[in-house]
C-alpha cells in the first residue's frame, strides 16, 4: 500500500463532505440514465381523480370528512441521475395513485380519509434545481410534506430547505456522511445509509464463503475518491479491517473521473487478492472492462453499486457478466414477510402493467416505501398535516414492507431496520443470494475465470 494510501486510510472517518465536494460528484457520474428519460417534462403532477377539499367539504361514509395530502418533491428524471431517477419517481406514483387513491385514501388518526395529490417536478440531476424547486414547493406549492430525490448530492441539497422551514421529509435513496448530519429534526431516512453498503459482502464472505474456502480470506479494496466513493467505499473498509476473520491484502482509493483503472488494478493483482470490492458507482463497467483487460482471476467480484442494473450486465455481455455480485436496497424476487403494505407479487405486477412491462429496480422500492412510511404516520397521526406532529410519530413507525424491515431512530431519523442484500448475476437474472433469509438461489462461488472464457 502507498504511503499516500495509508494517510488516506487514516483520514476516512472524519473526512467531510462539502458542498463543493458534492458538486464534484454530480458532475462526475456517468450519464447512461439521461436516455430513459425522454418525453418528461420539466415536472409530474399527479392530481387524484375524486374529488377533494377544494370544494365543500365531503363527508365519508363512515364518518369524518373526506381530504387531500398535497405531497412534493423533487427526482431526476433527465441528466446523470434520470436512469435511477424515474423509476424511484414510478414507484412513488404507483403508492399514490394504486395503493392510496384507488382504494379511497389514507385512513388518518384524525379520523378523516386524505387523497393523495403529488407534485413532483424534475430536477435535471443539479443540486441547486433541488434547492430552488423545495423553496418553490414550500412557500409556492404549499405542499404539506416532501419526498427526497435519489443520490447523494440531491438529498443533500434538500437539507437547508427543509430544516429551515421545519417540513418534514421522508429521504429517498441518497446516501449522506453521517460527519454531515447536523441535528436535522425534520428527515427521515428509507434506506440502509451509505457507510453499511459493503457490510453485507464482508459479512456474506465471513458466513457462506470462508467455511469452504479459507483463501477467500485474503480481500482486496478500492473506491473512488468521491463524495459516494469515500461514504459507501471508506467506511466500508475501516468495517472490513476491524473483523478479524479477513485479511485485507491492498487498500486504495482512486480518482473517480479517469478513464482507466488498469493501473490500480495492476497493484491489485500483484497483491493475488481472492475477492475484490470495487467501490465505483457508476464506474462499474470500467472496472469490469479493465478486469479482464488485464486477465485479473478472481473467485469473486464486486464492481460497484452499478452492477445492480441490467444495462451493466448487458454492456458485459453474458460472457462476462455472469456471476459478478452487486448490493442492493431490494430485487424483485426477495420474499419478506410484509405485515404492512402490499406483497412483493402486487407491487412487481402492478409496476409492470403500468409502465409497459418494464420490471422495477430497488429504486422503485424505495420511491414505493417513501409514500409508504408516510401512510403509516398519518394513520396514527391525530394532526396528521402537521410537520411536527408527524415527525413524532413517524420515529415510533415500525413494520416489514415488501422492501424489507423498517424503523428509526426516533432522534435522528435515521433508518434501523432495513438492511441490504447482496445479488449476482446468474442465468442472465440479478438474482438474490444473501442473505439467507430472503436469497433466491445459492451463491456461485467460485466464479469462472475471465481469462479462460
Amino acid at each position: 500500500m502507498s504511503d499516500e494510501s495509508k494517510s488516506d486510510e487514516k483520514k476516512v472517518d472524519d473526512k467531510k463532505i462539502t458542498r463543493r465536494n458534492y458538486l464534484k460528484y454530480a458532475g462526475g457520474v456517468v450519464a447512461a440514465g439521461a436516455l430513459a428519460a425522454a418525453g418528461y417534462g420539466i415536472s409530474q403532477y399527479y392530481k387524484p381523480s375524486t374529488p377533494t377539499t377544494t370544494g365543500p367539504t365531503i363527508t365519508t361514509p363512515g364518518g369524518g370528512e373526506k381530504k387531500k395530502v398535497r405531497i412534493g418533491g423533487t427526482k431526476p428524471l433527465t441528466g446523470t441521475a434520470a436512469l435511477q431517477g424515474i423509476d424511484e419517481n414510478r414507484g412513488l406514483e404507483i403508492w399514490a395513485k394504486r395503493w392510496v387513491n384507488d382504494r379511497g385514501g389514507i385512513k388518518a388518526g384524525d379520523g378523516n380519509t386524505y387523497e393523495v395529490e403529488l407534485l413532483i417536478y424534475n430536477d435535471e440531476s443539479k443540486p441547486e434545481n433541488v434547492s430552488r424547486l423545495y423553496e418553490k414547493l414550500i412557500n409556492e406549492d404549499k405542499v404539506d410534506f416532501l419526498m427526497g430525490p435519489i443520490w447523494a448530492p440531491l438529498g443533500q441539497a434538500t437539507v437547508a430547505a427543509v430544516e429551515k422551514y421545519k417540513k418534514l421529509e421522508i429521504y429517498g435513496n441518497a446516501a449522506f456522511d453521517p460527519a454531515q448530519w447536523k441535528d436535522w429534526k425534520y428527515i427521515m431516512m428509507v434506506i440502509t445509509n451509505g457507510p453499511e453498503y459493503l457490510n453485507i459482502l464482508t459479512e456474506m464472505i465471513i458466513n457462506k464463503i470462508l467455511p469452504n474456502d479459507p483463501d477467500a480470506k485474503n480481500i482486496a479494496i478500492v473506491h473512488t475518491d468521491d463524495a459516494f466513493g469515500n461514504i459507501a467505499g471508506g467506511w466500508g473498509y475501516q468495517w472490513a479491517k476491524k473483523q478479524p476473520q479477513l485479511n485485507i491484502v491492498y487498500y486504495d482509493k482512486v480518482a473517480f473521473d479517469q478513464q482507466d483503472f488498469t493501473p490500480v488494478l495492476t497493484k491489485v493483482k500483484e497483491a493475488n487478492p481472492s475477492i475484490l470490492l470495487f467501490e465505483a458507482g457508476s464506474k462499474a463497467p470500467l472496472v469490469a472492462k479493465n478486469v479482464r483487460e488485464i486477465g485479473l482471476d478472481l473467485k469473486l467480484l464486486y464492481c460497484g453499486t452499478y452492477g445492480v442494473f441490467k444495462q451493466f450486465y448487458d454492456g458485459l455481455s453474458p460472457k462476462y457478466g455472469e456471476n459478478v455480485i452487486s448490493i442492493t436496497q431490494w430485487v424483485p424476487g426477495e420474499k419478506y414477510p410484509a405485515n404492512y403494505g402490499p406483497t412483493e407479487d402486487w407491487f412487481v405486477s402492478t409496476f409492470n402493467k403500468d409502465y409497459n412491462g418494464a420490471t422495477p429496480q430497488y429504486t422503485a422500492g424505495t420511491g414505493f416505501t417513501q409514500g409508504l412510511i408516510l401512510q403509516a404516520a398519518m394513520e396514527k397521526c391525530t394532526r396528521p398535516l402537521d410537520s411536527d406532529a408527524m415527525r413524532q410519530v413517524v420515529g415510533g413507525v415500525n413494520f416489514t414492507g415488501f422492501f424489507g424491515d423498517i424503523a428509526f431512530d426516533p432522534v435522528t431519523g435515521w433508518q434501523t431496520g432495513h438492511k441490504m442484500s447482496a445479488l449476482q448475476w446468474q442465468d442472465g437474472n440479478p438474482v438474490c443470494v444473501y442473505p439467507d433469509k430472503v436469497a433466491k438461489a445459492p451463491l456461485r462461488y467460485p466464479m469462472a475465470k475471465w481469462s479462460t472464457l
